[in-house]
């Protein structure tokens, strides 16, 4: 699979598949693209698009901090370099930040949008202490973090492995300055600029995310949203079919693409 430049001596990594409509997932931070393995398979129905971000998987840190409106400028100028006027874009957990902050100031390039796990903010405590935690994990103990990580995620041993031997290639800074953004982004006052169709995916009481749904509810009447009942925040691996299944039902009746 390709490096593709993004800007003078600027590299990211992809995995592309399928042709089509096409789809960019952004991951969270330090997992890199094969978070996004099951997502491999919508490939039977669209062009779907994997980066690593700057510092993440096999894309070479960048010459600057990262931070959440760093990575939405590298995905608008990783669709130039692909010659992509427009794209869905899905999120997960953080990715979603980054997914929000394009389609905040960059609408125009965004056909729709898909959320796993979203938030606008972290206010709750929870929260607050997940990605303190992570921090203190990524400085202190990453290697503990990476497999707690991969264990959260599947119980496939083949597909845990991976996942750990890819969260190894990260960029331990990046990591860390993406979780650091992540838990000081805000951009609750500007949720009515997402005016593109939208899913939400929850899981249910287990997802500390879920607490959010209702901020999205009020400002975003025209989104559409689901709840995976007694699942936690690990869609893409842990409901991979029926998580594919929803992209595609919504893609092939919202995108004019």
């Amino acid at each position: 699979m390709p490096f593709v430049e993004i800007d003078t001596n600027q590299y990211l990594y992809y995995e592309e598949y399928g042709q089509g409509i096409p789809i960019i997932f952004i991951h969270p931070p330090g997992m890199g693209n094969k978070v996004f393995y099951y997502q491999y398979d919508l490939s039977k129905h669209m062009r779907v698009i994997f980066p690593d971000l700057s510092g993440h998987g096999q894309s070479p840190k960048a010459a600057q901090t990262v931070s959440i409106p760093f990575y939405a400028n590298e995905i608008l100028r990783f669709m130039d370099a692909l010659h992509l006027n427009k794209a869905i874009i899905c999120g997960y957990s953080a990715g979603c930040l980054i997914a929000q902050e394009l389609a905040i100031y960059h609408s125009d390039r965004i056909e729709l949008l898909i959320f796993s796990g979203a938030y606008p903010i972290v206010r709750d405590m929870p929260g607050q202490l997940l990605h303190k935690i992570g921090l203190y994990m990524v400085r202190e103990h990453l290697n503990i973090l990476i497999t707690s990580i991969a264990r959260s995620h599947t119980r496939d041993k083949t597909l845990r492995r991976n996942l750990v031997n890819y969260m190894k290639k990260a960029d331990q800074e990046s990591w860390y300055q993406y979780y650091n953004h992540s838990l000081q982004y805000n951009c609750l006052d500007k949720l009515h600029r997402l005016t593109v169709p939208l899913l939400f995916m929850y899981g249910g009481k287990k997802d500390w995310t879920i607490r959010y749904m209702k901020e999205y509810q009020n400002k975003c009447k025209h989104a559409e949203f689901f709840i995976f009942t007694q699942q936690g925040h690990q869609l893409p691996t842990k409901k991979g079919i029926q998580f594919n299944e929803l992209i595609t039902g919504f893609v092939l009746n919202k995108s004019s693409l």
